[in-house]
């Protein structure tokens, strides 16, 4: 028995039926109390280190984990008040709104930076939580994107230096917050202008990305999350491109197409991984055939705990 794959099997199970349940409605999850637990699994990963890894050292360490998981399900399934699920935090009384305010209500915004001929690289960094982030499409604008929100907006800000343009696009900091993964009322979906080059950054919680960026030419991209899902398609290489991947309890999905020759090196502890139709070296790191000979390549660098890492190639 592999104990490794056994316990990070099960966290990942565990995980996926919290979610799945979740978003059908059957149950009341709060990701957002999750996080006063994040210790448990660094104690479920001491348990695996300390222990033998055969015999009775397994079952230990597969019982621990389980116990671990049952207490986080059990825990996470209450709000960190005795509120009812949905209910907003308040920072002081006069905030407590009537009946009428307390409804829930989704607001939507635009945001857009004009394209200039001059801007040959532009460098994108999107910061956000509980919100799921689209980017595809094209226009004529180096930047658009329409949100929709029912606890915070967003605000876009935009510089441009010579040939190169700067864009935040960030979640405001508001006084009181209502974190809801479980509906689709938070959202951003962005599309981006073709012709420059383009470095991404993107840093969430509890969120997740869905970008489609097989149209746009892509020089970097940075992903880093906490109990986020990432998945992100990309074109052909222009040059040498750099995807970086951090997470701690998420999953990464990232294509590539067939011919992109591609170099995965990754740094994780409980992690899974699946780089179909990749060639393991001795470093520990993955490449494609033929990627030595090709000055046009994708490298990319995945950090993760408890994370599920996938790289196929369409």
């Amino acid at each position: 028995m592999n104990r490794d794959r056994l316990n990070w099997g099960l966290v990942l199970l565990f995980i996926g039926i919290m979610w799945l349940l979740s978003n059908l409605g059957f149950i009341s999850f709060y990701w957002s109390s999750l996080w006063r637990f994040w210790p448990i699994f660094l104690i479920i990963l001491g348990v695996n280190l300390l222990v033998p890894r055969q015999g009775v050292g397994n079952v230990i360490s597969v019982v621990a984990t389980i116990a671990a998981l049952v207490f986080i399900g059990f825990q996470s399934s209450h709000p960190r008040n005795n509120w009812d699920r949905g209910a907003t935090v308040y920072e002081n009384d006069e905030d407590v709104p009537t009946d009428r305010e307390d409804r829930r209500e989704v607001r939507k915004a635009d945001f857009v930076s004009p394209y200039e001929s001059h801007i040959k690289t532009a460098n994108l960094e999107i910061k956000g939580g509980a919100v799921e982030y689209k980017i595809a499409g094209e226009t004529e604008d180096l930047f658009k994107a329409e949100t929709k929100s029912a606890f915070a907006g967003h605000v876009l800000q935009s510089s441009v230096r010579d040939s190169v343009a700067d864009l935040s696009f960030r979640m405001k900091n508001v006084k009181k917050k209502e974190w809801n993964l479980d509906e689709n009322e938070n959202s951003a979906e962005i599309a981006l202008n073709v012709k420059p080059f383009w470095n991404i950054r993107v840093d969430v919680g509890a969120g997740a990305v869905n970008f489609d960026l097989s149209k746009y030419k892509i020089a970097k991209l940075d992903l880093k999350g906490g109990a986020a899902s990432f998945e992100t398609k990309l074109g052909n290489p222009v040059g040498v491109c750099e995807i970086n991947a951090e997470s701690g309890v998420a999953s990464v999905e990232i294509e590539i197409p067939k011919e992109a020759p591609c170099r995965i090196e990754v740094k994780s502890g409980l992690s899974s991984k699946e780089f179909p139709g990749f060639i393991k070296q001795d470093d520990g790191s993955y490449i494609t055939e033929g990627f030595q000979e090709s000055g046009h390549r994708y490298l990319i660098n995945l950090k993760g705990g408890l994370s599920s890492f996938s790289v196929q190639r369409y």
